[in-house]
């Protein structure tokens, strides 16, 4: 019998594969996400400030709502295929970054700059240690004692005051595990549902933006006559604002789209690196051009985690593929075979 016209084979899309080594896809993407967080850094700078929209949970609502419009647009043209998915399977990705974003904000209302910065630092080592108890992943040790002068040089680079309470400081750690468990979960997520970053985000990007976009009442000024959200478009933003914000949103669908790029063809903790080194990055920046402060000590840590950055990134050009669950294929293929597995 002849198939109906028009209708599509739907090919099954692989797991992204692991690299044993940064080749050029994984450097490509990590270079897509360096460039357009750096830059989304700098436009938000100017969104916020320049133009008033200090509506931080609103913008990332918005910036959702372009992901998920940005990943159907890109069906439409064949970059990636439709893979169907359950909403439930997906949830847990969207209320860890929910969890990020709300107790990211708390701790820093309830906590100094610096013990906010400390605590954003911090997620590095609670990834290692959640990943072997949760998924049985195990780092190689040479690896992780490169990952100390990163840790240490980023804090000393960041951390200018130090003052915390109770309060603040579970709303921090709070933080710390909601952000350490969506990296994880967008991993975890793409390897046991056997997709692709397109099509995990496709999913996740709505049931982000509705819930933000629920939860800004809560977290931004939105009622005030004067200064809040609805008398801000009320009695109309600056010139360019909205084009400021939709530049803005479209630099955060290629930051959202990248971070699972990365994350599912390295791992969390390679993703965290390339997060600190951006953070080196902009803090050089704000050095030269702006000519912020450069005690010795800020410096020290700079070139600490820079140092420490370099030797992580050799080490793991030797080493390989480090992301291999307990009880997974890859790992028991490994325990059977005298020669390493790298994917």
């Amino acid at each position: 019998m002849e198939k109906a016209k028009g209708s599509k084979k739907i090919k099954r899309m692989p797991p992204p594969q692991q690299s044993s080594s940064y080749d050029m896809t994984t450097v490509s993407f990590m270079a897509f996400n360096f460039f357009s967080a750096t830059a989304i850094v700098f436009v938000n700078k100017v969104l916020f400030q320049s133009y008033g929209m200090a509506f931080s949970t609103f913008v990332t609502g918005v910036h959702f709502v372009f992901t998920f419009l940005g990943t159907l647009a890109c069906e439409q043209l064949g970059m990636f295929e439709h893979k169907d998915l359950k909403h439930m399977d997906v949830l847990p990705i969207t209320i860890a970054f929910c969890g990020f974003v709300v107790f990211n904000n708390l701790s820093l209302q309830y906590n100094s700059v610096g013990f906010y910065q400390l605590m954003k630092v911090m997620t590095t080592p609670v990834i290692v240690v959640l990943q072997y108890f949760i998924y049985g992943v195990k780092e190689d040790p040479r690896l992780l004692a490169a990952l100390v002068p990163v840790v240490i040089g980023v804090a000393l680079a960041t951390v200018n005051d130090f003052s915390f309470n109770a309060f603040g400081a579970f709303w921090a750690v709070a933080g710390i595990l909601s952000t350490s468990f969506y990296q994880l979960f967008v991993k975890a997520k793409q390897d046991s549902l056997g997709a692709n970053s397109w099509q995990l985000l496709k999913y996740q990007a709505p049931q982000a933006s509705l819930v933000v976009l629920l939860l800004t009442p809560m977290l931004d000024d939105v009622f005030s006559e004067k200064s809040g959200l609805i008398a801000y478009f009320k009695k109309g933003p600056p010139n360019g604002a909205v084009s400021m914000l939709v530049l803005s949103s479209t630099l955060a669908f290629c930051v959202n789209l990248s971070i699972y790029l990365v994350v599912g063809r390295t791992n969390p903790i390679v993703y965290n690196v390339l997060g600190h080194f951006k953070l080196l990055v902009i803090l050089t920046g704000g050095l030269v051009f702006n000519g912020e402060d450069s005690n010795p000590i800020r410096l020290f840590g700079m070139a600490l985690a820079f140092a420490g950055i370099v030797q992580y990134t050799n080490l793991k050009q030797t080493i390989g593929n480090t992301w291999v669950p307990s009880g997974s294929k890859k790992n028991d293929e490994k325990k059977d075979s005298p020669v390493e597995n790298k994917v």
